[in-house]
């Protein structure tokens, strides 16, 4: 190995190194003897030594799957980790991780759509003079599914094997069980990993190869540079070309969720009609329903969107507080004709959001119930009980929540919600006026029966689509992946590089087109 081979090495191992400790203990350690053996094992199967990311990428998103049996069930969390897995694979593997993951990013807006395009021909291009278009026209990574099934049963069996030889070395011998029982947990998660490679991997291509094909759809126009080169020679015509930037990840895994919901399985209900019911109060199991946070089990959706204890409040123990609720009209995401209603059951409690992220992560509002676009505020009166006396709520921590029509979003939760029960007429006032606001963009304050409403447009522009998606645990990509275009005077030498690639790119799209 060359001495700058050597230094990335070393500098690879030990970053990597230091994140894999802090990921099992979490926090970092100067002793480094163990994750540096699971480093090494996993640094043995890249292919390619430049690629410094992917020894970090894999172990990462790896380790945030053992970590959350919910991710593990998720086609999006496998579509990043198929994108990595390509890795393993010498040469073509590197250009289809570096289109993969800029594939990642393709949406709905054609415009948007265009620019990764052009980004994804111009990374190809750097790497090889042939047609990186048609190359990329002809792709079809389902055809490497088993290939990467293969790699990621590699990938898992490694990493087995490296813990259990540390487990039965005597540096694994003098560990403290805490440690001994975190290493078991993370060689038990690469062996259920494994087991899932072959039902989710097939999934994941699939997803994969749907995004390639929007890109594959599209024409492109060639944006050809003229370069100068050395004094005396020709110039030279070449399309423009882009290295692939790479966030690296720097999350530890997620140690469990804060704040899960509560037990609300239908077969429970005599327990939680024990627990959860009360003459006055609103029945939380008038209805049951599936949830993604509980697979396919029916449950009593109110009382899951509670995480931990849950209060009876009075509606004297509801005077003198602020309750509050998003609503809006139809958007791209919150299909309902009729958008969402001023008035409900759920209401915010207390502290208002001062923004969008605010109020969608702490909320757990998916963007399938809610388009926002509007806020209610109420000020409930001192003299609630006796103006209203049957406004009594169930009051307690919001839970997280998992997307069910849009299944790649997630929010935490952990805000303060209450369900109450409003008197008729109030309600559908405060509905007549929230539809009334809908149309008009206006705001509007009124007071009804004592209480205080206010009704305004929240002016939020980072709604939709932004908050609870493709971050888990904190890590960036795919949606991080991006291209720099090269200067003209970037001539580096592409010698090496170009004479393996073109070779691939070339046996690759004979033998798409002879269909081989």
């Amino acid at each position: 190995m060359s001495s700058s081979g050597y230094a990335w090495f070393k500098e690879t191992s030990l970053e990597t190194g230091q994140w894999i400790w802090g990921t099992l203990q979490g926090s970092f350690n100067e002793k480094q003897a163990i994750s540096q053996i699971l480093v090494d094992a996993a640094i043995g199967m890249i292919p390619l030594v430049g690629d410094v990311t992917a020894v970090r990428d894999l172990i990462a998103v790896s380790i945030g799957l053992i970590k959350d049996p919910k991710k593990r069930e998720s086609t999006m969390e496998w579509v990043f980790l198929v994108v990595l897995l390509f890795a393993l694979i010498p040469v073509i593997g590197g250009l289809i991780k570096g289109a993969g993951r800029l594939a990642l990013q393709v949406g709905k807006g054609a415009e948007k759509n265009r620019e990764i395009l052009e980004q994804t021909i111009k990374f190809l291009n750097r790497f090889g003079e042939g047609n990186a278009v048609k190359w990329l026209a002809k792709l079809d990574v389902t055809q490497y599914q088993p290939q990467i099934i293969e790699k990621m049963s590699d990938f898992c069996q490694t990493l087995i094997t490296a813990i259990n030889q540390i487990l039965s070395a005597r540096i694994g011998r003098m560990l403290p069980d805490k440690w001994k029982n975190d290493l078991i947990a993370v060689r038990d998660g690469f062996v259920e990993l494994k087991s899932l490679a072959a039902r989710m991997i097939p999934q994941a291509l699939k997803e994969l190869d749907a995004k390639l094909r929007v890109l594959q759809g599209m024409v492109y126009q060639g944006e050809i540079h003229t370069v100068a080169t050395a004094s005396g020679r020709a110039v030279v015509k070449r399309e423009a070309e882009a290295y692939l930037l790479e966030r690296d990840i720097r999350v530890a895994a997620k140690q469990g969720t804060r704040f899960p919901s509560n037990h609300a399985e239908q077969r429970l209900e005599a327990t939680l009609r024990r627990k959860y019911s009360k003459q006055g109060y609103p029945n939380m199991l008038a209805y049951t329903k599936q949830s993604p946070a509980f697979g396919d089990k029916l449950v009593f959706p109110d009382i899951a969107s509670f995480s931990g204890k849950v209060t009876a409040k009075s509606a004297d123990d509801m005077a003198g507080k602020t309750i509050f609720r998003a609503f809006g009209n139809k958007t791209e995401l919150a299909i309902d004709p009729r958008g969402s209603n001023a008035a409900g059951g759920f209401w915010g409690y207390q502290d208002i959001p001062g923004n969008a992220k605010e109020w969608r992560d702490l909320s757990a509002v998916l963007d399938e119930w809610n388009g926002n676009g509007f806020l209610v505020v109420l000020h409930l009166p001192e003299d609630l009980a006796a103006r209203m006396p049957g406004t009594n709520a169930w009051h307690g921590t919001i839970a997280e929540q998992f997307g069910n029509k849009i299944d790649t979003q997630y929010l935490e939760g952990g805000g303060e919600q209450v369900i109450i029960k409003l008197e008729g007429d109030f309600f559908k006032e405060l509905n007549r006026i929230g539809d009334e606001v809908k149309a008009s963009g206006q705001t509007a304050k009124v007071e009804l029966n004592g209480v205080k409403a206010e009704f305004y447009p929240t002016g939020w522009k980072d709604v939709e689509g932004v908050h609870g998606y493709s971050k888990p645990d904190g890590i960036e990509p795919p949606y991080a992946t991006t291209t720099r275009t090269l200067h003209d005077d970037e001539l580096r030498s592409k010698k090496v590089d170009r004479a393996i690639i073109n070779a691939v790119r070339i046996e690759n799209q004979t033998a798409m087109e002879t269909g081989q």
